[in-house]
């Protein structure tokens, strides 16, 4: 069984390097129709030379590509930090746990082991890159408002919008601080202001923050007082808070009691283990039994996904 987990990783190893090679190939190519279009012709190869690359620019690109991989059509990825040998050391553990899980603790087919391993190694790590996205988006909404007050004080006072937005982006905590820096250095390279704003808007996916790209859109298309504009919306972003943070509150109740039901098989499984081992033992000798745990899981897993839909309903509610 241990030789198939072992298949089911080297399965998994080769579906990422095919992946990470074809990511790179199409990588390269589009990067070189860019030059050519910017150029007006195709790049010159000369025969017989050869491309350096560092070992600091393969590391780059393999951890980009990796990222890649883990993060394939997620709708949002510009709050990943994770390191890339992260990623790999996670999916390799959780590949390993699964598969040992599924093969050696419940006793259930090859195959079955090897998907198991390999929804794993994929999964698990993509898992926790949209969870620290989710923290970022978080974290981005919360420190939105404050940043508004700033760019409105710095508008004031006589500074231009963008070098309002470069202050921000130097004097504001991350993730803030990257999103600011970036629309700043966009607008550096030659972009307008307001294109720049409307793409980071799109990268970024925060309804508050397309409020602020299209309100200084409109300031620079038709004038207007935009101090009093951001300050009008900045205290709309702030109202918009309070009331998730009510809706928050109110689904408390709901979300302790998902936790507490969901809490109650794992400690019922655990308190026979210890009084009675052998009580249990059907359900993984048997093959009634690993049905029933199956059913169990997957019951389990409903319920996670019914509460889970009550509590965004009623938070947009």
């Amino acid at each position: 069984m241990i030789a198939y987990i072992a298949l089911g990783l080297a399965f998994a190893g080769g579906l990422t390097v095919l992946a990470l090679f074809f990511t790179g190939q199409s990588h390269d190519r589009a990067l070189e129709r860019r030059v050519a279009k910017m150029v007006g012709h195709p790049p010159v190869t000369i025969e017989g030379a050869t491309t350096i690359t560092s070992a600091s620019d393969l590391s780059r690109s393999l951890s980009r590509r990796v990222h890649s991989l883990f993060t394939y059509r997620m709708a949002r990825t510009w709050g990943v930090t994770a390191k890339s040998s992260y990623l790999l050391t996670v999916g390799g553990v959780a590949a390993v746990g699964l598969g040992g899980i599924a093969g050696i603790a419940l006793h259930l087919p090859s195959y079955v082991a090897c998907v198991a391993a390999a929804g794993g190694f994929f999964l698990v790590p993509r898992f926790l890159l949209k969870r620290q996205q989710g923290r970022a988006d978080g974290q981005f909404s919360e420190l939105l408002p404050d940043a508004i007050d700033m760019v409105v004080r710095m508008v004031r006072a006589g500074l231009p919008v963008g070098q309002a937005l470069r202050v921000v982006g130097d004097e504001a905590d991350p993730p803030l601080s990257t999103v600011f820096n970036g629309i700043a250095n966009l607008a550096d390279i030659g972009m307008p202001l307001a294109e720049a704003l409307a793409t980071t808007g799109e990268r970024v996916g925060s309804p508050d923050f397309r409020f602020f790209a299209v309100a200084v859109a409109l300031q620079q298309t038709t004038g207007g007082n935009l101090a009093v504009t951001l300050e009008t919306l900045s205290e709309i972003i702030r109202k918009r808070r309070a009331v998730r943070l009510k809706a928050k509150a109110a689904t408390a109740e709901i979300r302790a009691s998902a936790m507490v039901l969901g809490a109650i098989p794992f400690f019922i499984v655990g308190v026979l283990l210890v009084v009675s081992p052998g009580y249990l033992q059907p359900l993984i000798t048997d093959p009634r039994g690993n049905i029933i745990i199956g059913a169990a899981v997957l019951g389990l897993v409903l319920a996670f996904v019914t509460m889970r839909t009550m509590m965004r309903t009623a938070m947009r509610a």
